[in-house]
């Protein structure tokens, strides 16, 4: 990581309200994994698996965990620090947080090269940025910043101190909540994937409905959220959906919910509050899935799921069952083996 400060060891203990042992002089210029950190890099270890690494790193110091045992093993024989926190993947948000560079500050205002509808509201503290697109009836918030090549098409709301980034797309009559921030192309309000067949091919369901999106919610680059058949497609609050996710139309996502990248919702999909699904799962259309729900990478959903479950496998079904099928399969081949051995079966 290109060093972008440099503070002492005893410092970041501080700031981070961890316990030091080791030499508190020590300099930190970088941040690096356990099995990359070289001289003068800062690790995070939260699990033995990465403190087995720690003999064998180069890393300054470490942020360690309370409960992991550390092995106390140098390269080289050198003195390294360690900071002792409760969690240490919690303590490395804040860390993180010192060694950000700073954002460019973008000017208030509309840049030049952007076109805007005269019949649109723009606040004064807004960004609208380079060769960016607002079309009539759009009311963009105050501290809202439209990076570059945003294209908001007609009577969009962009909440107070949301942020769309360079190439997102909001089609018409979608709403943006507060303190949103939207990726690198990021679509919002495309049409829903509906047809119907008919003698002379396939029929084109119209689309009239919206995406209404929470406040504080983050998407990641390149997901696409359709707009409702009739209604509205919706994000709720807090939730954080990563990048290539596809939202199909009239799915209603709870609050505080986590899609990891290429989930694949269908249409009319219902998602409960603080709901976590891992990469790659898909979801037919019209499924419920239930409040606190975990639902692990690359299942696929085909029924409703109760509050509070967790769910694998293709299909998906409750973990423990999932599992045991996965286990019994594994050892098929070898049941068979001893089939045939015993009863003498082709």
């Amino acid at each position: 990581m290109p060093a972008t400060i440099e503070i002492t060891a005893a410092d970041l203990a501080e700031l981070v309200s961890g316990e030091l042992t080791g030499p508190g002089e020590v300099l930190i210029r970088g941040l690096e994994a356990v099995d990359r950190a070289g001289e003068g890099d800062l690790t995070f270890i939260a699990d033995d698996v990465w403190a087995s690494n720690w003999p064998q790193c180069g890393a300054s110091a470490a942020l360690v965990s309370r409960h992991v045992e550390l092995p106390q093993a140098s390269p080289n024989g050198h003195p390294r620090a360690v900071i002792r926190v409760e969690d240490a993947d919690s303590a490395m948000i804040t860390v993180l947080e010192r060694f950000a560079p700073t954002v460019e500050t973008l000017a208030e205002g509309v840049h030049p090269t952007a076109v805007v509808d005269p019949d649109s509201s723009i606040d004064p503290s807004a960004v609208v940025g380079p060769q960016c697109c607002v079309a009539a009836g759009c009311r963009i918030g105050p501290g809202a910043i439209l990076v570059a090549g945003v294209r908001l098409y007609r009577d969009v709301v962009v909440g107070d101190g949301s942020v769309l980034h360079a190439s997102v797309t909001v089609r018409e009559r979608c709403v943006i909540g507060r303190r949103t921030t939207l990726h690198c192309g990021v679509a919002v309000g495309t049409d829903g994937f509906g047809y119907r067949p008919s003698p002379t091919g396939l029929i084109k369901v119209p689309h009239l409905g919206n995406v209404v999106i929470g406040d504080d919610v983050e998407i990641g680059a390149n997901t696409c959220i359709d707009r409702g058949k009739f209604g509205s497609t919706t994000i709720g609050d807090g939730t954080k959906i990563d990048n290539l996710c596809q939202i199909a139309h009239n799915c209603r996502i709870g609050r505080s919910c986590a899609l990891s990248g290429l989930v694949g919702l269908a249409g009319s999909v219902t998602i409960g509050d603080g709901t976590r699904i891992g990469g790659g799962v898909g979801v037919a259309d019209h499924i419920a899935i239930g409040r606190g729900v975990t639902i692990a990478a690359k299942s696929g959903v085909m029924n409703d799921i109760p509050d509070g479950e967790t769910w694998a496998g293709v299909p998906a079904q409750e973990r423990r069952i999932a599992m045991r099928e996965a286990v019994a399969v594994r050892n098929l081949p070898d049941f068979l083996r001893r089939f045939r051995q015993r009863f003498g079966a082709e």
